[in-house]
């Protein structure tokens, strides 16, 4: 009877194990890497235009959460004295791609993106615009990658 029972608890632990090691692997069978949490993995800064008498400045940091291995990354913007603080995750299927932070096309603004492994191209995907009133932070485009 023990064995029987042996059998039955250690067949669901064996799978439980085997799932969710397969779970750390991109498409083609590599171990998919993430930063530590609290580590910046990407950031940006311009001056203020209106506010050049105090030298401040507008800064963007994107930093890995404890949650990193989910694709989720803590962002910190700065607007002078002004602090807001906020929470960016990743697509389904690129939670190991790593966050790109580029200018905007207006002032005071910056895109939050990433790049696919094997392709350079910029994809956009979450915007912070910050001004001496409010910061906001939003999703400007949605994707998907599904392994196939």
């Amino acid at each position: 009877m023990k064995k029987i029972n042996s059998i039955v608890l250690a067949a669901p632990l064996a799978f439980f194990i085997a799932c969710s090691g397969s779970s750390n692997k991109d498409k083609i069978g590599r171990a998919k890497q993430f930063p530590k949490p609290g580590t910046i993995v990407a950031a940006a800064e311009t001056p203020i235009a209106e506010d050049s008498l105090n030298h401040a400045t507008f800064s963007v940091k994107v930093i890995a959460d404890s949650n990193v291995s989910s694709g989720i990354y803590d962002v910190d913007v700065d607007y002078g004295n002004n602090f807001a603080e906020g929470q960016i995750t990743m697509p389904k299927g690129g939670e190991d791609f790593k966050p790109v932070i580029r200018k905007g096309d207006a002032p005071n603004i910056y895109i939050i993106g990433f790049r696919a492994p094997a392709d350079s191209t910029f994809y956009d995907y979450f915007q912070v615009t910050s001004n001496r009133k409010a910061t906001q932070m939003e999703y400007i485009k949605a994707y998907s990658f599904t392994s196939e």
